[in-house]
């Protein structure tokens, strides 16, 4: 009689057990057991709506099928609106950099027809430049400018593929010098000048293309007008 009694007493121990760690588990997942019974009642609601949609020409794996389609056609929208957003960050950044390129190119092609000027032809408030002299010793290269008048501010900026110094006189600027110069030797390629309304620029082309090699200026302003150093990066 007690062995039967101690059974029974094991199993109702069991199910209290049972019970109590059910309801710990409904409580640490939905909180209380009303959000329970609502969440548990959803999927008999929907397949009691699917019941009701479902006729005799379309299944329930149909049904599936749609719901993956709707989930599938989400995905590729957001996927869609990511590449969107991607392509107007790298066109914007493309943008810039094509409109200093497209800037460069108008030098080339408006300083290719330009005649010297002689400094008593310039207009009031207009320098120029006359004269230009390039030196490169001991891994560095000196551009040094003469001009006619006192050089004021100057600004500069590089750029990549390929390496170049992009070096601004700003003001009204003429010059009576050669617009392109080239070099056989030594880290700097070539020189190119050009004139803007605002400012006269000197782009420095760099022989090893890779932006490793690029180094901010030394400007030393002098009696005659200003000296452009450049150090190669690689010494």
């Amino acid at each position: 009689m007690l062995t039967v009694f101690y059974r029974r007493f094991y199993i109702l121990l069991f199910l209290v057990w049972l019970g109590a760690v059910s309801c710990m588990f409904v409580l640490a997942v939905w909180g209380n057991f009303d959000s329970f019974f609502y969440h548990f009642k959803q999927p008999v609601q929907m397949l009691a709506n699917s019941s009701s949609v479902v006729n005799g020409s379309q299944s329930l794996m149909q049904v599936a099928e749609e719901e993956v389609s709707s989930v599938r056609r989400d995905v590729v929208y957001e996927v869609h609106k990511v590449e969107s957003e991607a392509e107007r960050f790298f066109e914007a950044n493309r943008t810039t950099s094509d409109m200093i390129k497209a800037e460069i190119q108008a030098d080339l092609a408006a300083n290719g027809t330009e005649q010297p000027t002689a400094a008593d032809e310039l207009p009031d408030g207009v320098g120029l430049l006359d004269k230009i002299e390039f030196t490169e010793s001991g891994g560095e290269f000196l551009a040094r400018l003469r001009t006619s008048r006192e050089v004021g501010r100057v600004t500069y900026f590089r750029m990549e593929n390929p390496a170049r110094l992009v070096t601004d006189l700003r003001g009204s600027w003429r010059y009576s010098v050669a617009r392109d110069t080239d070099f056989v030797s030594g880290f700097i390629e070539h020189v190119v000048l050009g004139r803007h309304s605002d400012r006269l620029r000197l782009v420095f082309h760099f022989r090893n293309r890779t932006a490793d090699s690029i180094s901010s200026p030394k400007l030393i302003r002098t009696p005659e007008g200003i000296d452009i150093v450049l150090s190669n990066g690689r010494q």
